[in-house]
């Protein structure tokens, strides 16, 4: 297999830094093509691998093959996952340094890379009530259920091997994937080149657990991306508007972006406390999450109310760290921004990273593009609203908070099944629970139902010879 991995203009690292490598069925490979990892202050602190197309259609042929468990068998060892995930040093990396590695690559803070560590553990560890609340109620996973006697749904796999595209923006997209390996997928993930090191620690961690015939870390690059999605059965993959366009019509492939989360301010309600629940939606998660607030629709003046967030969001920052970005990342913000009623410009003196201030930008329509902008740091556009002619402007969003009573404003908004999730009164943009769908149950693709019904001790009966 090393001469496959050979590559003549293959970048070649020393023994300082980390070091990425891919991991299928428990074992570790290498490549010579790699590719640099660098913090946001642009030190290269180690590399990826570049696994070429030859290793992925292998090893995905490999992962079909593999030995199986039963569901209870993978709940249980996804539960002792969730513990290691924690509190183990995994591929050379304890908890502490993890934390320190993923925030000095993403610029986000200790704590919301601590946040992530814990949630994604705790979903692990209650894998079991997270499939119950996405499984149907006349539905069981397996044959052997007694319910089949009478007939049921069985609730099905659409496939064997589901490949994940994941992004570099946050830990928290790493949460949704081990669901697959829960339904008994096997899971190839194909982690950020940004931030390989989730996916690189969750990997590890279900490998220690005993579900290494499940899941296989395999970082590469575009071309390898491509191999990954046609060579599985179905694929998860993470992007902004681009890779919406290019998947968006493949019927195999689940894609999880943009989010455009939005919130609509109604003239019954003190706009003081909608101020804080603003902040609070823009800056949680560092602003980069697809869950961020990145408008919000105010019935009134949006000119005092952006004012205010601007207030508030200083306030709020100075008490807290901001997210940090690279110098090309801040470059890109600040002439994306320049034609805003106030422009964003980015602090050029920053050693270690460029602080990402919040930004708060006005438009004098809902209908202006500016208000489906989103961008990955705390960046908010605010617009009048009108709910008897502005509704169309929420159609696609990820989340719509609604902070109004209005009935029809409401109804309006249910009605809407292109909005993923509604949250009515004074609840942020970005609460999430694992027991409540976050664009859809990850079932939802992934399975499907069929009728079923076996007779009863028909498959006791013993077989002549």
């Amino acid at each position: 297999m090393a001469s496959l991995l050979e590559s003549d203009n293959a970048i070649c690292f020393g023994e300082s830094g980390v070091v990425v490598e891919a991991r299928c069925l428990g074992e570790s490979y290498k490549s010579r093509r790699q590719e640099k990892i660098c913090d946001v202050a642009g030190r290269v602190i180690g590399a990826s691998a570049i696994m070429p197309s030859v290793f992925i259609l292998h090893k995905s042929e490999q992962m079909r093959e593999a030995s199986s468990l039963s569901l209870s068998q993978r709940y249980e060892r996804l539960k002792s996952a969730g513990r290691i995930y924690t509190e183990a040093t995994l591929a050379g990396l304890g908890p502490d340094d993890y934390v320190a590695l993923v925030a000095s690559v993403t610029g986000l803070p200790h704590s919301i890379i601590s946040a992530s560590l814990a949630n994604i553990s705790h979903g692990l560890r209650h894998m079991r009530e997270i499939l119950q609340a996405a499984t149907p109620a006349g539905a069981v996973w397996e044959s052997c259920a007694p319910q089949t006697h009478a007939g049921c749904s069985l609730f099905s796999r659409r496939g064997d091997v589901v490949a994940v595209i994941a992004a570099g923006n946050g830990p928290g997209v790493h949460g949704l994937w081990p669901q697959a390996v829960a339904m008994g997928y096997r899971t190839l993930v194909k982690p950020s080149l940004r931030e390989p090191f989730t996916a690189q620690r969750l990997v590890y961690a279900l490998e220690q657990a005993g579900l290494a015939e499940y899941v296989a870390l395999i970082p590469t690059g575009h071309k390898g991306a491509e191999t990954l999605i046609l060579q599985s059965d179905l694929a998860i993959v993470y992007g902004g508007p681009d890779v919406a366009a290019r998947y968006g019509n493949n019927p195999r492939v689940l894609v999880q972006g943009p989010g455009r989360s939005k919130i609509v301010v109604g003239n019954d309600v003190a706009h003081e406390d909608a101020v804080a629940l603003a902040a609070q939606s823009v800056l949680s998660l560092g602003g980069a999450a697809c869950v961020s607030a990145s408008t919000v629709l105010v019935e009134g003046d949006p000119d005092a109310f952006a004012s205010s967030l601007r207030r508030e969001l200083e306030g709020r920052t100075q008490s807290q760290s901001l997210p940090l970005g690279r110098q090309q990342e801040a470059e890109t913000y600040e002439r994306l921004l320049q034609f805003d009623d106030v422009p964003w410009a980015y602090d050029r003196a920053a050693a270690q990273g460029y602080p990402l201030t919040p930004h708060v930008a006005v438009v004098g329509r809902a209908s202006d593009p500016k208000v489906q902008r989103e961008l990955p740091f705390p960046c908010v556009t605010v617009a009048p609203f009108d709910l008897r002619k502005d509704c169309g402007v929420l159609s696609g969003s990820l989340v719509v908070t609604v902070l109004s009573r209005q009935q029809w404003l409401i109804s309006k908004v249910l009605a809407d099944f292109s909005i993923a999730n509604v949250y009515i009164g004074n609840i942020p943009t970005t609460w999430m629970d694992y027991r409540v769908p976050h664009d859809g149950y990850l079932a939802d693709f992934l399975m499907c139902n069929r009728g079923i019904r076996v007779e009863s001790q028909w498959l006791n009966a013993a077989v002549p010879a």
